[in-house]
C-alpha cells in the first residue's frame, strides 16, 4: 500500500508541474515582445528631455536659489568665526585686565611698605645697584656717582635708622660722575635744619687726614686713612688718590677731613693696588651744581654749605653727626 502511495504522489507532482509550464506557456504567448521593447526605448529618451525641459524653465529661480544657499552658507561661517573671535579678544581682554590689576596691587603693596619705612620692606625688593649718597642741602638734595644712577627706572634712598624714600634725578654730568637727586614730596621726611659739614673746594694737601661713611652692606660703615695723591687714576687732575679701603657701595659717599670739611665724593678703587681708592674733588660738586638747569630744581636754589660745626668735635661726635646725612642709594632697572 505504502508503495502505490507513493506512486500515486510522484504522479500528482508531475502533473502540477506540466499544468505551471503549460500556463507560462501561456503567458509568454500572450505577451507583445516589440511593444514593451518599444515603450522601455520612449522611457529612456524622454526622461533627460523632460530634465532638459525643467532646467531651462527653471533656470533663473535655480540660480537665485543657489547663490542665496551661497551666501547664506558664507554669512553663516562668518557670523560664527565672528562670534568666536570676539569671545576669544573678550576672554584675552579679561585676562590681561586680570595681570593688570594684578600688577597694580604688586605696586601698592611696594608702595605701602615703602611709605612704612621699614629696612625689612626696603630689602626684601633687590636691586640690581646699590650705592651711598649724602646731603648737600638740607632740604633733601643729595649728590651721589653718576655711575650709580644711570639707566635707573627708579631710585630709593634709605637712611641710617631705616627710613626709606623714593628719589629723583635732578642732574647728571658724565664728565665729573656726579649726579644730584632729590627726596620726593613725602611728609615723614623731615629736613634738616641744617648740614653739620662744609664744603671745601680748595685743594688738600698730601697726607692729610680723611674719613668717609658709606654703605657696602645695608649697615652704614666707617673707614679712615690719608690723602696719597693729588691727582686720581692715571693722573686724573679732577679727583684725588687716598689711602683709604672702600668696597662696592661705597661709591657716592662723602671724603671728610679732620675738620669734617667735605673734600670729595669717593667715586672708585684701583683693584690692581690694595686701599687705592678715588674721590672726586669738591671743586668739580661745585662746578656741577651751578650747571643745573634752573628747571631741574623747579624753581628752588642749590647752594652748598659754607658752615661747619664739626671741627671741634672729636671723631666719634662727628661720625654720629655725619651719619644723619649719609643715605643707601638702591637703584631698580627693568
Amino acid at each position: 500500500m505504502e508503495e502505490d502511495q507513493d506512486i500515486e504522489k510522484a504522479l500528482e507532482q508531475y502533473r502540477r508541474r506540466v499544468d505551471l509550464r503549460k500556463k507560462l506557456d501561456q503567458i509568454h504567448a500572450s505577451m507583445d515582445m516589440d511593444a514593451i521593447q518599444n515603450n522601455l526605448q520612449w522611457q529612456q529618451q524622454k526622461r533627460p528631455t523632460l530634465i532638459r525641459q525643467l532646467w531651462q524653465a527653471h533656470k533663473p529661480t535655480l540660480a537665485i536659489a543657489a547663490s542665496v544657499a551661497l551666501v547664506t552658507t558664507f554669512a553663516t561661517l562668518f557670523t560664527v568665526w565672528q562670534y568666536r573671535s570676539t569671545h576669544q579678544q573678550q576672554a584675552q581682554y579679561s585676562m590681561l585686565r586680570r595681570d593688570v590689576q594684578a600688577i597694580k596691587q604688586s605696586q601698592n603693596q611696594i608702595l605701602s611698605s615703602l611709605s612704612a619705612r621699614r629696612r625689612a620692606a626696603f630689602n626684601s625688593t633687590p636691586a640690581r645697584v646699590a650705592g651711598t649718597s649724602f646731603l648737600v642741602a638740607p632740604n633733601g638734595y643729595l649728590v651721589t656717582n653718576n655711575h650709580i644712577v644711570q639707566g635707573a627706572d627708579s631710585v630709593y634712598v634709605q637712611d641710617h635708622k631705616g627710613d626709606v624714600y623714593k628719589a629723583r634725578i635732578v642732574y647728571t654730568n658724565r664728565g665729573y660722575d656726579l649726579a644730584i637727586l632729590q627726596i620726593q614730596s613725602d611728609s615723614s621726611y623731615k629736613p634738616l635744619p641744617s648740614l653739620p659739614y662744609s664744603f671745601e673746594p680748595r685743594t688738600s694737601d698730601l697726607g692729610e687726614r680723611v674719613f668717609t661713611l658709606g654703605y657696602p652692606r645695608d649697615e652704614i660703615v666707617y673707614d679712615e686713612g690719608y690723602l696719597s695723591s693729588r691727582t686720581g687714576f692715571r693722573n686724573d687732575s679732577s679727583a684725588y688718590q687716598v689711602a683709604i679701603s672702600v668696597n662696592p657701595g661705597n661709591s657716592g659717599g662723602p671724603l671728610l677731613d679732620e675738620k669734617g670739611n667735605v673734600i670729595g665724593v669717593i667715586s672708585g678703587k684701583q683693584i690692581s693696588t690694595e686701599g687705592a681708592s678715588f674721590a672726586i674733588k669738591t671743586d668739580y660738586l661745585f662746578r656741577a651744581i651751578g650747571d643745573i638747569p634752573g628747571d631741574s630744581l623747579k624753581g628752588a636754589s642749590l647752594k652748598l654749605n659754607r658752615k661747619n660745626t664739626l671741627a671741634k668735635l672729636p671723631r666719634k661726635q662727628q661720625i654720629k653727626k655725619v651719619q644723619e646725612c649719609v643715605y643707601l642709594v638702591k637703584v631698580f632697572k627693568h
